[in-house]
């Protein structure tokens, strides 16, 4: 029986070749669009579900009240997770960590900087259970100077030798290897090496040690009890903080237990300190969901629509089918079961598509998005729910219509399908539905396209281009940076040099600031580290006072930007010469700098004070001329083997490493302009279909008017003109959807555009151009058709 049906469906494809691909065709890209889509979203919410009961596990996050609002800090203090197992019953077990930011990683005559490496406790995997390949989760991280590593860390080191009670030199320390994890399964947390927490020492200079309840630097993860009542745990927060912090701490500072499986998803305006590992966005994948739902609805309709139509020329085969003997329910199913076939054939072409297709959007995406065939047989139920659905919604109007037929009107050929005069027929709704959507599709595409454009040229405050930035170990810093200082501004194609211990990428630290005299209480602040010229090099813009100078003694003074001055509610006047109490330094204010962007543009610019340090300082800035960078390059590098060579030559420009932070924006706005796009060819495609068997059911009448004068602009007018008012009404409703819709994506963004009016107009004026073409080619082709031909036609 099946074989009869496919042979059936075949050959009526090759009958109407034309409908035949737009119908399966058009279904098949929608098929490939929509899975390539869900597997993405699928993937995104997948984060951090591989751990045991994840359901228990939360990141703790410090919420800071502070005069520009609450300050969300996903770390806590290093005395917070140990206090928190004896204080709180509900919480099973609680790590902290704190990253060691670059680190130089040495084996034999092998050195790397390293970015992703971590101190941890010795409970990590109880609570965090990534699984070991080799070596005892309950005892790799135990003693003091052991680790544990990835698998392509130790692939990176030891290649296919067995890196277990092997040692590494990790800034000057040699540590023993106790474990190798897995190969990587989907987490927000991404490491390389874990180190045991008790090898962690404090860098030299910085006034707090490892009892201090302010040093909020520590990621902390906790798991609860099974059973635990999250929001009960949350309310015994501010009774601990009472017990172990000061009464000004406990005023303005809360605990929040994050879901670790809504890490990933919704960390956009969490301060983090676990590097700038790439973190996925809720807004962004819940509107990819969604425009996989109007692809396939998109699809589905067309489907549906031009399947209908084709129907018409079935109606005798009915009547014969019903004059032999079948049923009312025999034909029903019939029609049915063929639509579900059709909707399987275009299935497997999608898959095929999907298979060719997803190179591609790897190699753009820079994301592994393969599809092996368990991933597909693991998605079967999800493919046999696509086909049952829409089969049958492609195949239940016709088959209801022509079931009812009676066969003697059926063998008359007296029926058509009702074309809803004067009522908005299930045709015109669809129409309406489909350039609705993609009016609103053109106008979202176009509007992140001009938002992420906008973040990437914004004015940051500083010069991010033409800077190299070169990683030195802390405890080389200081002897090798006048050498090195000295020596490469002797090359012409370097304009200036200095250092620093930030990146302009959000992981500052903070730190307490009070204004000396003041019996305020001290306010919390961002923190950025810097040598005498670091203004200078990076083209910060100085409004009043001075930068610091040399020598590197100059550091009893602190520089602010113009948040803080407002957060101190100082008068500008009064600025210069304000003492401060800060990072166990007193000093005066010697400069106000213009806000600059030192994290993400997702949020606003908080206060920052900035000094010369005393402790751990370790990047090295290079400006250095437009023209031949390679050649400024390779002469630096001679220059640094011959002054450090034992250091690797290791440096990143510093606009590609700020914009590693909008790296996910820009793969996601790209997968939604493409997305967008098909949607739009799938509604053309549609709407053609179903524009061309409207013209060929009424090909007879065409030559008739022809014959009797009418024009071709008058045809064209006749066959068009009906859906060109529909794609009208449809743009229509999108103009308020779409602004509604943008306005509130564009509220996730401190620094934004105003809702473009102008794209709005564009979006609508764009669909109904497409809709326009797509209509006019195929009427235009009719009423040019010799009237003869199409008298003699039927």
């Amino acid at each position: 029986m099946i074989s009869t049906r496919l042979q059936l469906v075949l050959r009526r494809a090759r009958r109407f070749k034309t409908y035949s691909f737009i119908n399966l065709g058009g279904l098949a890209l929608g098929f490939a669009s929509s899975i390539a889509i869900l597997h993405f979203v699928a993937g995104e919410f997948s984060y951090d579900t591989f751990h045991r009961l994840p359901d228990n596990v939360y990141r703790l996050n410090t919420l800071t009240q502070t005069p520009t609002g609450t300050q969300v800090h996903a770390a806590g203090t290093p005395l917070l997770a140990p206090t928190l197992m004896t204080d709180v019953p509900e919480v099973e077990a609680a790590v902290r960590m704190r990253h060691a930011d670059d680190v130089l990683v040495e084996i034999g005559d092998k050195r790397f900087h390293e970015t992703k490496v971590f101190y941890a406790d010795s409970n990590f995997f109880k609570v965090l259970t990534f699984p070991l390949a080799k070596g005892n989760p309950n005892t790799a991280l135990k003693d003091v100077n052991t680790a544990v590593i990835t698998t392509a860390f130790a692939r990176k080191y030891f290649g296919d030798e067995d890196p277990i009670a092997k040692t590494i030199t990790v800034d000057n320390i040699l540590v023993e290897i106790r474990g190798v994890t897995l190969p990587a399964k989907k987490s927000h947390f991404d490491f390389d090496v874990l180190i045991a927490f008790e090898t962690f020492v404090p860098p030299k200079g910085i006034p707090i040690t490892l009892n201090s309840w302010e040093w909020t630097s520590f990621p902390t993860y906790v798991r609860l009890r099974e059973g635990a009542d999250v929001a009960s745990v949350e309310k015994k927060f501010p009774t601990f903080i009472k017990k172990y912090r000061s009464p000004e701490d406990a005023e303005k500072i809360n605990y929040q237990l994050q879901p670790i499986k809504d890490v990933y998803l919704h960390s956009r305006n969490i301060l983090e300190r676990d590097g700038i590992s790439t973190k996925g966005d809720y807004t962004y994948t819940v509107g990819l969901a969604a425009i996989a739902g109007v692809i396939m609805c998109i699809a589905c309709f067309n489907f549906a629509n031009i399947s209908t139509a084709l129907s018409l020329y079935r109606v005798k085969e009915t009547g014969v089918k019903r004059a032999l003997g079948s049923s009312r329910w025999q034909v029903f199913f019939q029609f049915i079961f063929e639509s579900m076939l059709n909707a399987a054939i275009s299935l497997l072409l999608g898959l095929i598509v999907l298979q060719v297709g997803i190179a591609w959007l790897t190699s753009m995406l820079g994301a592994d998005w393969s599809l092996t065939l368990a991933t597909h047989l693991q998605s079967l139920p999800l493919y046999a729910a696509l086909v049952v659905a829409v089969g049958f919604v492609g195949g239940l109007y016709p088959a209801v219509f022509l079931s009812r037929l009676k066969p003697q009107l059926a063998l008359k050929a007296k029926s058509s399908l009702p074309q809803g005069s004067g009522k908005l027929s299930f045709k015109k709704a669809v129409v309406v539905f489909q350039f609705f959507a993609t009016a609103v599709l053109i106008a979202a595409s176009l509007c992140i396209k001009r938002q992420i454009d906008f973040v990437q040229s914004k004015d940051l405050g500083y010069t991010k281009a033409g800077i190299v930035v070169f990683h030195i170990p802390n405890e080389q810093m200081r002897k090798l940076y006048p050498v090195l200082r000295n020596k490469f501004t002797e090359h012409p194609g370097v304009r200036s040099v200095s250092a620093s211990r930030d990146l302009f990428d959000g992981q500052q630290a903070a730190t307490d600031v009070s204004e000396v005299g003041s019996s305020e209480a001290p306010h919390p602040i961002n923190l950025f580290r810097m040598y005498p010229n670091f203004v200078e090099t990076t083209g910060m813009e100085l409004v009043m006072g001075r930068s610091f100078t040399e020598p590197l003694t100059d550091s009893s003074g602190f520089i602010l930007n113009e948040a803080a001055v407002r957060m101190f509610g100082w008068d500008k006047k009064d600025v210069i010469g304000k003492r401060l109490s800060s990072y166990s330094q007193t000093g005066e204010v010697i400069g106000v700098v213009k806000d600059f962007h030192f994290t993400s543009l997702h949020a606003e610019i908080a206060p920052l004070i900035m000094l010369v340090p005393k402790s751990k300082i370790e990047y090295l800035y290079v400006s250095v001329a437009a023209g031949d960078l390679t050649k400024t390059l390779t002469a630096l590098e001679s220059d640094w083997k011959a002054i450090a060579p034992h250091l690797p030559f290791d440096y990143m420009m510093l606009d590609e490493h700020v914009d590693q932070m909008y790296r996910q924006d820009k793969r996601l706005s790209q997968l939604i302009f493409i997305f967008c796009g098909l949607s739009v060819f799938l509604a053309c495609l549609g709407l053609y279909g179903i524009i061309s068997l409207m013209a060929e059911a009424r090909t007879k009448e065409i030559g008739i008017r022809k014959v009797l004068g009418a024009s071709v602009s008058a045809i064209t007018a006749l066959l068009s003109g009906e859906f060109m008012l529909l794609v009208c009404i449809a743009a229509t409703i999108a103009l308020p959807v779409s602004y509604y819709f943008l306005d509130q994506w564009l509220n996730d963004f401190a620094y934004r555009i105003a809702v473009p009016i102008d794209i709005l107009m564009l979006s609508v004026l764009l669909s109904a151009v497409l809709a326009g073409l797509a209509v006019s080619f195929r009427s235009i082709r009719a009423a040019r058709a010799n009237p003869v031909d199409s008298i003699k036609s039927e």
